[in-house]
């Protein structure tokens, strides 16, 4: 089993979930494979509809989805409301591909002959994705997949098995078949195993993976040896540069929220200052009052909520 807990209090258990094996996982995906024909027989437009309905959903849950995700990651409530709005976005701007998943007629060199080309769903969608953004990402990856007519399993990050069960629900309820699209939480191990049998069986016919360059690069070589692709979302981290003809306050406004939104734990986040020699001193002094000035914990007030995990605190 996984226990997930509130990262700002250790001692409250948030969710108990079943931890998955490699096995389990194949067998889910070998399902979602099986329920993906159906799903596709239904119009793009009717799909899209679907995910109106979800998205509408998410939009009415919103506070309390949000108010999950802070008691479960960490993440600062306001952030959080950004977070969650994000789904709803997606939705939004998806929707309407169900009446835009155009093929195309092409001249042909041959008399009395019209060639066409039609928008194809992949098959069957492997997600993975971490837990520093529980609700967007995945987003980013299932509500496309969906659309085009693809079935999902998604694996989400073991440390958001509550937010990422509560996600899952609102897409059933809006009228996504729990088939198409399954949650299953386990740990790196069972779930590369999985990665490995699912594609060798043909269950598999796309990857999303959210997470660090290594593991990115391990499914990457795994996908390719059986000729599927991968869309793969990385570590990143980056240096934020000050010039010398900057707006300071506004250099610093930027430079913390770059550097201490969600925590820093964010593929965006500043992880290093490059700043121009005759600005340095005014730069840090102003940087450091800033960051002296962040209210930590997790209210609608707060600037700095607490790390997903102690295993985040020792890195």
């Amino acid at each position: 089993m996984f226990t997930s807990t509130n990262p700002s209090d250790t001692n409250e258990v948030i969710a108990t979930v079943p931890e998955a094996t490699a096995a389990e996982i194949l067998t889910v995906l070998r399902t979602a494979k099986n329920a993906q024909k159906g799903w596709a027989k239904l119009p793009a437009p009717t799909r899209g509809r679907i995910i109106a309905n979800v998205g509408r959903l998410v939009e009415s849950n919103k506070e309390a989805l949000a108010k999950l995700i802070t008691k479960e990651m960490g993440k600062v409530y306001s952030e959080a409301l950004g977070e969650v709005q994000e789904v709803v976005d997606t939705c939004d701007f998806f929707l309407g591909e169900g009446r835009r998943l155009y093929g195309q007629t092409v001249p042909s060199e041959m008399q009395n002959k019209n060639l066409f080309t039609f928008r194809m769903p992949v098959g069957n969608v492997f997600v993975i994705t971490a837990g520093n953004f529980p609700t967007a990402v995945p987003s980013w990856y299932i509500v496309p997949a969906l659309l085009c007519g693809n079935s999902v399993v998604w694996k989400p990050s073991e440390f958001t098995p509550a937010v990422a069960n509560a996600l899952t629900a609102i897409f059933h309820a809006g009228g996504v078949p729990k088939d198409i699209l399954t949650t299953v939480v386990a740990d790196g191990a069972q779930t590369f195993a999985a990665l490995e049998s699912g594609l060798k069986e043909g269950v598999i016919n796309k990857v999303g993976f959210t997470g660090s360059t290594e593991v990115g690069r391990k499914i990457g070589a795994k996908a390719g040896e059986y000729i599927q692709s991968a869309c793969l979302e990385l570590g990143g981290k980056n240096p934020f540069i000050v010039c010398n003809d900057a707006d300071i306050d506004n250099a610093v406004h930027w430079a913390c929220l770059s550097a201490f939104s969600n925590a820093g734990q964010r593929c965006a986040a500043a992880s290093r200052f490059i700043i121009f020699e005759d600005i340095y001193n005014h730069f840090i002094e102003k940087l450091v009052n800033k960051v002296k000035a962040l209210k930590l914990g997790i209210d609608h007030s707060a600037d700095l909520g607490p790390l997903i995990t102690k295993k985040q605190v020792a890195i």
